[in-house]
């Protein structure tokens, strides 16, 4: 972890550059993070650039009475733009190109759409274009990155994720009431719940690497990754994101001896869910876990069941086609004041029904179509892969991060969706191919080719 630190120590320098200006210089913040993108750019940083693209959406997403650094919510557009821009005029670096994006190609085409009945265009539009960007960025970022670090490039990635869980141990020199919210800590982020969705996915990540070449982590490693990321996910107190982790480690290995058998086990925990909601409270008072999984709230889900019944009123104006991009956070903060007299705040709380809100029944089933067909691929050369899906399917079925593009959570899980789906990565262990030695030097490239027909 030392020698981790030492040979990275510029971009956590740079890091914290992006702090000391966000909060004494923030106007200035809108130029550096962009100047710095072609700055790495320019030094062979390929790796850094990505993994600078993930701690400004962490820092994005800190609570924003923290030095006020909400600045990063807005700078953190021109971070992707950069990244996009350095793609689109140097494609012939990422040549051949990954295939995420062609999967989800229907859904971004339909997406356009339901734009016409937005009530804020501009928005609406913003949103679906950096939603598109960021599926077709990042996945070739990683490809890149593959190529010319080979498997390195992973193990700095998930050793990266643990540091920023780390670094949450910070925040409470500056006073408990940054660190934790209603008793439960979240560290950089702006709430435990992010953390925990956080930690979900770099104990997936982490697995699934893991999975595919067996030698990458020491056991170390594993300890180091796989011991923060569950300390920070228990003291954040989110039961969503604990129990996805049980259904991926749980499920995830029973679908990698037979899919038949991983159905049947679902099948089965379904029956046995049932059972155990019904007398969850007796079991949890015999437990002694009632300040932990804060048994007041069970019943009302913390007040998201409240949320998605007022969700779902609203749907019914746009139940087909939607509203466009950014109208589930239109309808919400617009009622703010009345969900807030009823205990709830926030969001819908709810991925699939933001999706319902943004694009409506038929883009909401044009994009899960794309997203369980990417598993089911992906399970015949990684069987975890349907582990990992049904895990996600229960993390976003409590929050809506999966509809958001600039947030710490969903790049993440397009990393994975990378890794899990191109030959290359997956193949490539089991024939011995090492990814550096296809070309020599770095800066060498084929001739520039178009982008390939989509």
């Amino acid at each position: 972890m030392v020698t981790y630190l030492l040979r990275n120590y510029q971009l956590f320098l740079l890091v914290i550059l992006y702090v000391v200006v966000g909060v004494y210089a923030r106007p200035l913040l809108f130029a550096l993070m962009p100047l710095s993108v072609f700055f790495m750019k320019s030094r062979n940083l390929w790796g850094d650039m990505l993994f600078g693209m993930i701690i400004v959406l962490v820092l994005s997403d800190i609570t924003p009475w923290f030095f006020s650094m909400q600045v990063f919510k807005s700078a953190k557009n021109t971070y992707i733009s950069a990244l996009a821009l350095i793609f689109l005029l140097e494609r012939y670096r990422f040549v051949p190109f990954s295939q995420v994006f062609n999967i989800f190609l229907p859904f971004f085409v339909y997406s356009i759409f339901p734009l016409v009945f937005s009530n804020n265009i501009v928005v609406g539009l913003e949103k679906t274009v950096s939603y598109a960007l960021l599926y077709l960025v990042i996945p070739n970022y990683v490809l890149y990155n593959y190529r010319t670090m080979g498997w390195d490039f992973f193990r700095n990635l998930v050793l990266f994720m643990s540091v920023v869980l780390l670094a949450g141990l910070i925040i409470p020199f500056y006073g408990n009431f940054y660190a934790y919210m209603i008793g439960r800590f979240r560290g950089l982020f702006g709430n435990p719940n992010g953390m925990a969705i956080f930690c979900f996915l770099l104990i997936v990540l982490a697995a699934v690497l893991a999975s595919i070449k067996k030698d990458l982590l020491s056991w170390k490693d594993k300890l180091f990754i796989h011991g923060t990321a569950m300390y920070f996910l228990i003291v954040s107190g989110s039961r969503s994101s604990l129990i996805a982790v049980l259904i991926f480690f749980v499920f995830g290995r029973f679908f990698s001896t037979s899919p038949f058998l991983g159905f049947m086990m679902l099948l089965g925990a379904f029956g046995a869910s049932e059972l155990v909601l019904a007398n969850i409270e007796p079991i949890v008072l015999y437990l002694g876990l009632e300040d932990y999984v804060r048994l007041n709230t069970l019943e009302s889900g913390s007040g998201r069941y409240f949320a998605w019944s007022f969700a779902w009123q609203h749907i019914q104006e746009y139940f087909v086609f939607g509203g466009g991009f950014a109208n589930d956070e239109r309808i919400m903060r617009k009622h703010r004041l009345y969900l807030e007299r009823m205990g709830h705040q926030g969001g819908v709380h709810n991925s699939y029904l933001s999706f319902w809100f943004n694009v409506g029944i038929v883009g909401l089933l044009i994009y899960f179509r794309s997203f369980i067909l990417i598993f089911i691929k992906a399970s015949k050369l990684v069987p975890v892969s349907l582990g990992v899906m049904f895990a996600v399917l229960w993390s976003i079925t409590y929050e809506s991060w999966l509809v958001s593009s600039l947030n710490p959570y969903t790049i993440i899980l397009i990393i994975i969706l990378t890794v899990l789906t191109e030959p290359e990565i997956v193949r490539g262990v089991s024939d011995g191919l090492d990814p550096v030695g296809a070309e020599d030097d770095p800066e060498a490239a084929p001739a520039p080719m178009p982008l390939p027909a989509v």
